[in-house]
């Protein structure tokens, strides 16, 4: 393996980390479905959730390039029903900010172990995740001027930092 066992480590807890985003994201796309948010709950689940495991396979493949071996941790267990949407815009918010946070430490643990291909990795994946909380800021905003209603008849005027 040509990276440290703590950089390792970090790139496993990432991936895992976004396989449970993924977990997390369809759960609120079925909160929003269920609670006839179809609309926002259609870009939620295609342009938020499904990124999630590319994400990871992004991460995985990178190990692999560098002669590790990918292990995938436990994912979480999601049946809580939210029904408001500000609650769910702020859920999507507080876990990409974990993953940002995730992937700030694997850049300082790859920058302390000389791990310079992940630390460059890391930086690029850094920016993947940027426009995904710029969006739910942006969903946040709106909520706040117009109804749950009328933003999932307009959430396409509204998602403009994100689109698969």
């Amino acid at each position: 393996m040509r990276i440290s066992d703590a950089t390792y480590k970090q790139m496993n807890n990432l991936a895992t980390l976004c396989f449970d985003a993924n977990a997390i994201f369809d759960n609120l796309a079925y909160n929003l479905d269920y609670h006839y948010y179809n609309r926002i709950g259609k870009i939620v689940h295609l342009n938020i959730a499904h990124i999630m495991p590319e994400w990871a396979d992004l991460i995985t493949d990178q190990m692999l390039l560098l002669g590790g071996r990918p292990t995938r941790g436990a994912i979480g267990e999601y049946q809580e029903d939210i029904k408001d949407l500000k609650d769910i815009f702020y859920k999507i918010l507080e876990t990409m900010f974990n993953i940002r946070k995730n992937c700030s430490e694997l850049i300082e643990t790859a920058d302390l172990n000389e791990d310079d291909e992940v630390r460059i990795f890391g930086e690029d994946f850094l920016k993947l995740i940027n426009p995904f909380i710029k969006q739910s800021e942006e969903w946040l905003n709106a909520i706040e001027i117009m109804s749950a209603n009328d933003l999932n008849i307009h959430i396409e005027e509204y998602t403009n930092f994100i689109t698969k």
